[in-house]
């Protein structure tokens, strides 16, 4: 064994050699001056020719491909990197010309996240092309639910960002597995034609049905189970007329293929799974949600084909397509009448983090994001995503958004386009510094907070002055729309000012005002009460002298799920002090609920202080005992009142009642 060990780990070291010999020779034979690897900074697109066996039952793939690249570059490439994907645990072999090019890692060695340099024979010059032939074999991914996934699944060029690629792939399934993939074929097994795509995504299912139908050049396939079948039947209609929408509101539908497959079996929403193809949760439980739900979703992750698809997307967190696409849908939504409930629960999702005090920042150092412990996804990437998207359509006005979304949609096919290029974009079009919009809403974690302050009316005549003033307690600073609502049916708009914390608004009507809405559109995540910091405000309670103060902040307290022994025992303290007896001993109560070593003997302490002032000392004794019996870390000293607290107070409390001294 040890010989066999000696042998092998002889011939590892020979292959090294080897690799590393063809490296150099190649290097010497360019020059001394043999570039790194580098990226075109305008993408450079390929074509594929992929012909792939899938075998679900021995759970592996094989197949084969040729990537024919064009250097479209102004400068010489004299390495490409591909990327191995799926494919750590597969084998792969590349040849340019019948011959096997420098590879480093070797293919056994590389992993998903470590591309595979390729040392071309020959600098590829502007102009020329070079054609890869690679054979790769490997296992299955695990089943996604019912079906088979394949993504990220073939040896791909790898640019360090996403690019547009050419693909003909023509598949060998078993019989009785529906086929889905990104693109158009004449046949199931292909070849499957796509032009202009950012993945080549290929899904099989076991005893699944399948429904065709078209919206103008788009062909519309939908898989289904026997179960899901109604859902199914409404998806597809819905995907037709969405499809059609999309395409008479937006000018362009981006492929002439969209294939509809099940997803989970909870009917929790979508997913896109690649160019073309999406999912949709939980079609054979049709009945648990109403049809807007499911007019809905199709609609949403048909967005994504547009944004992340077409237009691709370069930052993280990935909040600007997953804006731009809820935008989309919610457009399709207002026109088809869907309720507008659903997007009002995604601004909901943001609203609900800011509540909590989570961190809302958008951009922010990738070493944080990897320390976030909330929802993300919802709270920031969807919620606040869609919230910066239809707050900027807001500012700017429908059709100047528009314009701005239709160029992007023109101008960024198969291109990245980030938060700083999109408001560089933005400015461009509207001719304003913008960067008191984006600088609050992606690099802070302001929230947006107006409210009505006061509302005047009079009468001159027969006409009615209303005066409004808005107030803002948000720190975000942003214009907010205002509409007056008269008693006659009619309506009057107006918009505060953003530099203003409080903005007044004048309005003249013939019929007396009714009321005074903000925001009428729902346009925007608009808190309109202040967020309640309980803990903040006890922590600002001076330790004497708060007063009412103490007293109200109790209040907003025991409405709160303020938590923690020191806030509730600070309470308790500043209450005594104001003499509000019957809040502090409440106050107390809360603070030895806690399992706090320190707290929870004091708070009985102190509970038995006000009992005695209010005349209960059978109760009063009753806690002293309870206080006794824990253990007493250290003593708590209250200088304020000239008062510490330990096991000899607390002796001399059973003996003598407890006297505030004047």
């Amino acid at each position: 064994m040890a010989y066999l060990r000696g042998c092998i780990r002889g011939i590892t070291l020979l292959k090294c050699m080897i690799v590393l010999a063809c490296v150099l020779c190649a290097s010497e034979a360019r020059g001394a001056s043999m570039k790194p690897f580098w990226s075109p900074a305008e993408p450079l697109s390929a074509t594929y020719v992929i012909d792939v066996t899938i075998d679900p039952e021995g759970e592996t793939i094989s197949g084969s491909e040729t990537i024919t690249l064009v250097n479209n570059s102004s400068a010489t490439i004299e390495q490409l990197a591909i990327r191995k994907g799926v494919w750590r645990a597969g084998s792969l072999t590349v040849e340019i010309d019948g011959e096997g090019p420098p590879l480093s890692p070797s293919p056994e060695e590389a992993d998903a996240d470590t591309p595979i340099l390729v040392f071309l024979p020959s600098p590829l010059d502007p102009g020329e092309k070079v054609v890869l032939h690679i054979d790769f074999r490997g296992p299955l991914p695990e089943p996604w639910y019912a079906l088979t996934v394949l993504q990220e699944w073939h040896p791909r060029l790898r640019w360090g960002y996403q690019t547009h690629d050419d693909f003909e792939v023509s598949i060998t399934a078993p019989e009785g597995w529906s086929l889905a993939a990104s693109g158009r074929a004449e046949s199931p097994n292909g070849p499957w034609r796509a032009r202009g795509v950012r993945s080549f995504g290929v899904a099989l299912a076991k005893d699944h049905e399948v429904e065709e139908a078209e919206a103008g050049k788009t062909l519309i396939r939908c898989l289904f189970t026997p179960e899901g079948r109604e859902c199914a039947e409404l998806v597809l209609q819905t995907a037709v007329d969405v499809v059609s929408f999309y395409r008479s509101e937006f000018g362009l539908y981006p492929q002439p293929f969209l294939t509809i497959v099940p997803g989970m079996g909870r009917p929790v929403g979508g997913c896109p799974l690649a160019t073309g193809i999406v999912a949709i949760h939980g079609e054979e439980r049709f009945g648990e949600r109403d049809e807007d739900h499911w007019r809905w979703i199709v609609a949403h992750e048909i967005g994504h084909q547009y944004w992340s698809e077409h237009v691709l997307e370069p930052d993280n967190p990935d909040w600007l397509w997953l804006g731009l696409g809820i935008y989309m849908d919610r457009e399709y939504a207002r026109a088809r009448g869907i309720s507008p409930d659903v997007h009002r629960g995604i601004f909901n999702r943001y609203i609900d983090g800011v509540q909590e005090g989570v961190d809302t920042t958008i951009e922010r150092p990738p070493e944080q994001l990897a320390d976030i412990d909330f929802d993300h996804n919802n709270i920031v990437r969807h919620g606040k995503g869609f919230a910066v998207i239809s707050a900027l359509e807001s500012v700017l006005g429908r059709d100047t958004f528009r314009r701005i979304h239709d160029h992007c949609l023109a101008a960024y096919r198969g291109k990245c386009l980030g938060a700083r290029e999109f408001q560089r974009v933005c400015e461009e079009q509207t001719g304003q510094d913008l960067s008191w919009f984006f600088d609050q809403w992606l690099r802070s974690n302001r929230y947006l907070g107006y409210g009505v302050a006061s509302v005047e009316k009079k009468q001159d005549a027969d006409r009615h002055i209303t005066t409004v003033e808005v107030e803002r307690f948000g720190a975000l600073e942003m214009p907010i729309p205002v509409e007056a609502r008269f008693e006659d049916g009619s309506t009057q708009r107006a918009a505060t000012e953003r530099l203003l914390r409080v903005s007044t608004l004048q309005f003249e009507s013939d019929a007396p005002l009714k009321e005074v809405v903000l925001d009428p559109d729902g346009a925007l995540p608009l808190l309109q009460k202040p967020i309640l910091d309980i803990a903040r405000q006890v922590r600002e309670l001076p330790w004497t002298g708060a007063g009412e103060s103490a007293l109200t902040t109790f209040e907003l307290a025991r409405e709160s799920d303020l938590e923690g022994a020191d806030p509730w025992g600070k309470l308790g303290l500043t209450l005594y002090d104001g003499a509000y007896y019957t809040e502090a001993l409440e106050a107390f109560g809360k603070t030895a609920e806690f399992d706090d070593p320190m707290w929870r003997p004091v708070a009985l302490v102190w509970q038995g202080h006000i009992l005695d002032l209010l005349g209960r000392r059978e109760e009063a004794v009753a806690r002293y005992k309870e206080a006794q019996a824990l253990p007493f870390p250290r003593a708590m000293r209250h200088d304020q009142y000239g008062l510490v607290i330990d096991g000899q107070w607390i002796e001399e409390r059973l003996k003598t009642p407890f006297e505030r001294a004047e």
